[in-house]
This record gives C-alpha cells, structure tokens and sequence, in this order.
C-alpha cells in the first residue's frame, strides 16, 4: 500500500468529521424548500467556497492532471486569458442576477413560466439525461484514481469470484455521498460542502509548499523546454502539434463561458439557495478570486509529476513509476493514473494522507452537488409535470426526492462498471454536457434578456442545438477515427 497507517487516519477523521456534521445538521431541514435550496438562505461566503467545491471532484481534478500534464504551462496560458472574460461576467451578474429575481427553483421551472410547460419537461428530460451520462462516469473514475493512488489490488476473489477493487470502492464512496445527500438536502450539501472546502484551500497550499521545495524552478523550466517544435509546453503558440489541448479548445471554451452561464444543472441547488440576486452576484465575483489558488496548484502538480517523469536526475523515481504504469492495460486508464502515482513518489508521509483526505472530500461534495441536482430535476421537472401533480405533501414530496436520488447513484454505479471510457474526461464530460448545453443558452439568454423570445424559438433553439451535439457524440463513439 502507499498509504501509512498516518495517513489512513488522517482520511478516516475526515470521514467521521462529516458524517457527524451532516447528522447533526440534518434537523434544519424541515420541507422541501429547505431540502431543494436551503430555504435560499445563503449568503455570499457560503456560497462562495460550498458551490465552488464542485469543481475540485476528484474527476475534475484528474481531467485537470490530464490537460496540464499534456499541455503544460501553456494550457495555463490560456486558461489564465479566459480570466478576464469569467470576472466581466460576475461583475455583469449576466445571467445569475435576473435568474435569481425568478426565485425558481430550476431552471426548468423559469421555463415553464417564460414558454410552456411542455417546453418544461422538454429542458428537464434533456437536462436530466446529459446530467445523468455526464455524472455516470465520476463514481468509476474516482475509485480508479484511489485504487492506484492508495496501491490497493486491482481486483481481489471470494469463493472464486474475482471482483474488481473499484466496485467496493464506488458502494462505499456513493454510501457517504448518499448518507450526506439524503440526510438533510441543500442544508448539509451546503454546510458540509463549506468546511470541506476551507480544509481542501489549506490542504492545496501545503502542498504546492512541499512541491515547490522538491523541485528547482531551473529543473522545471529545463524539462519543460526539452519539446520538439509544436509540441511546447510553454510557448502557448507553438502548439500546432497538440491535437487535444490547443488553442481551439480555449477559444471554444471561453464562449461557453458566455453563452453557457447557468447552463449546466449539476449546481441548480446553488443557483436558487442566495439570499437574493444581489447575494448571488457577490458570490459569483468572489469565487473569481477564490479559484486562482486552485488554478495554480492544479497546474502545479501535474508539471511536477512531468518534471519527474522526464528529467534525468529523477530517473530512478521515474524508473518504478514506468513500471507500475507498465501494468496498467488501457491507455486512456494510464493517462489517468500517470499524475497520481507519480504524486505518491513525490510527497512525504503525512503530506500523502492530507492530499488523498482532501480529494476524497473534493469528491464528495461534488457528488452530493450532483446527486441533489439530478434527483431533483427529474422529480421537479419531468415527473410531477408529466403527472400534473402540484400540491403533494411535503413528506411524499420528500420521499420521491431521495428515491431518486437513489436512483441515480445506483445508475452511476452500474454505468462506471461498464462503461469504457475511450476519451480525456474533459472532452467525454464536453460531448455529454452538449446535449442539453447545446441549446439551453439560446433559451435562457432569450427568456431573461430578449421579450420577444417565443416559445416556438426556444424549441427550435434548443431542439437543434441537442440535435447536433448528440449527432457529434454518436458520430465520435460510433466512428473512432473522427476528430472528437
């Protein structure tokens, strides 16, 4: 095993830590307001660092891992760039200001009062199912990440049976996940979220301390030279031999910035839970600056493990990296795993356990995150619609919630099972999130800026812009040799 005893302890305090919160904060939930956006009672802070711990799962951080490590400081570059764009938006409150004046609790239901409510259960089932495919794979990817992180075997047998090590680890992951999701809603997702973020923030800086002690910046600066033409992973402009991570990929990302705002749903219990718009404008400009320090170390640790990979006065660490590498069967699983087991080799006992600690609870507040968001869209906005049900009681309404949630996780843990991943997850979780991202901008933008939006151009809008996307991720899984 990689991890110590030390370590171990270090992660199981932090489970317990949670566990204990969430029970006792459970008893603030008292219907179903509360349990959708915690009685949209959050203030700018709250918000700021709880919403932005969806973004440090442990999939967001390897697909981060990946791209750094492919693309180095120039991918960076122009991650950097797209700063400027994310701060005019938050200080605009394009989108999230006149969101929060609707006081809906999805989006899917500012729909419904904008155009229709077929239109509604429309957004909602596409909504759903690019959440649910998106989300289906982050259960898979996190126990891999910890199977090879910890040294645990890849698979072990009972009475015969081999079964592989990431399906003990999903059940067990998804449980805590579930007990906090289920326990209290909005409320615990909210609060737990909060404390795990202010651990996650102290946690990155001591770890980007250790890193920058380990490694000479003249080391650094010299390995990442070491590139033939195109391929730089410094000069962002010469990269015309990077297929993947280029400045295509930056541009386009830096629209959806604009056109996508409040698009994506996996975050809809934060998008209502603000005391007010103003509230929710502040902490979108505040998480601005909240998530540079993140930026940095996420770049940090995946240039470090390149360093060592690549420059000869590590190769002997290098050497053993190779070779559990080696050993790993399927390339796109090997470029996973690459960064974490060379973190491994490069942090001191103590400093192991505190990072696997923090991005087990990256993790789990971006499950809880997600799992509270789809469960709720399909209830709110396709089954009860379709029923025509309004005026449930709040302990049925209660119940259907968590039962599907239930159903999520449980989706999610068949579906990394079998599923094989044959792309980055950052371009498997762009396909995914197109179907419903494809065309939900068109119809938000319209609905809250333009008064003669019409229904008739929502549908089409949307209706093409799913269309197409869902075209392309057929094509790409369907036709390997297509550019993705």
């Amino acid at each position: 095993m990689n991890l110590s005893l030390f370590d171990w302890s270090i992660v199981a305090a932090l489970l317990v830590a949670l566990l204990t919160i969430a029970a006792y904060a459970r008893r603030y939930t008292r219907g179903v307001t509360d349990f959708l956006s915690a009685n949209r009672c959050a203030g700018r802070y709250l918000l700021t660092l709880s919403e932005g711990l969806t973004a440090l799962g442990l999939v967001g951080v390897i697909a981060n891992f990946e791209k750094f490590y492919k693309a180095g400081f120039a991918a960076s570059w122009w991650g950097l760039m797209m700063a400027p764009i994310g701060m005019v938006i938050a200080l605009s409150g394009w989108v999230n200001y006149r969101y929060r004046e609707t006081r809906a609790l999805t989006m899917a239901e500012f729909f419904e009062r904008r155009y229709s409510r077929r239109f509604r259960v429309f957004a909602g089932i596409l909504g759903w199912a690019s959440g649910v495919l998106n989300y289906g794979i982050f259960p898979g990817v996190t126990a891999r990440f910890l199977v090879y992180f910890c040294g645990l075997p890849p698979a072990f047998s009972i009475a015969g049976l081999e079964i592989p090590t990431i399906a003990p680890v999903m059940l067990a992951m998804l449980s805590v996940t579930l007990f906090l999701t289920l326990s209290g809603g909005m409320v615990t997702v909210m609060i737990t979220d909060f404390l795990q973020a202010q651990f996650i923030n102290i946690v990155f800086l001591a770890v980007g301390g250790v890193l920058l002690a380990q490694f000479a910046w003249g080391d650094i600066a010299n390995t990442l030279s070491a590139t033939p033409p195109g391929k730089s992973l410094i000069d962002p402009f010469d990269q015309a031999g990077i297929a993947d991570f280029n400045v295509w990929f930056f541009l386009i990302f830096a629209f959806k910035l604009f056109y996508n705002r409040l698009g994506w749903q996996g975050t809809q219990g934060f998008n209502c839970a603000a005391k007010s718009p103003h509230e929710a404008k502040m902490a979108g400009i505040l998480a601005e600056w909240r998530g540079g320090i993140t930026y940095l170390i996420l770049t940090l640790i995946p240039i470090c493990a390149y360093v060592l990979l690549h420059n000869e006065q590590f190769a002997a660490q290098a050497a053993g990296i190779n070779a559990a590498l080696g050993a790993v069967p399927d390339e796109h699983l090997r470029s996973q795993v690459t960064v974490p087991l060379a973190l491994v080799r490069m942090l001191p006992v103590g400093a192991v356990g505190l990072l696997c600690a923090a991005l087990v609870a990256g993790t789990i507040g971006n499950d809880t995150t997600y799992l509270h968001a789809w469960g709720s869209i399909f209830v709110q906005d396709v089954y009860l619609p379709l029923k025509k049900k309004t005026d449930l009681p709040p302990a049925e309404h209660l119940r259907l919630l968590r039962l599907s949630i239930l159903g999520v996780a449980a989706f999610a843990f068949v579906f990394s099972l079998v599923f094989p991943l044959r792309d980055y997850i950052l371009m498997y979780q762009l396909i995914t999130g197109a179907i419903y991202l494809g065309g939900s901008g068109a119809a938000i933008i319209g609905g809250l800026y333009w008064r003669r939006g019409t229904t008739k151009g929502a549908w089409w809008g949307m209706g093409v812009g799913s269309a197409v996307a869902t075209a392309g991720a057929l094509l790409t899984a369907l036709w390997p040799g297509l550019p993705a």
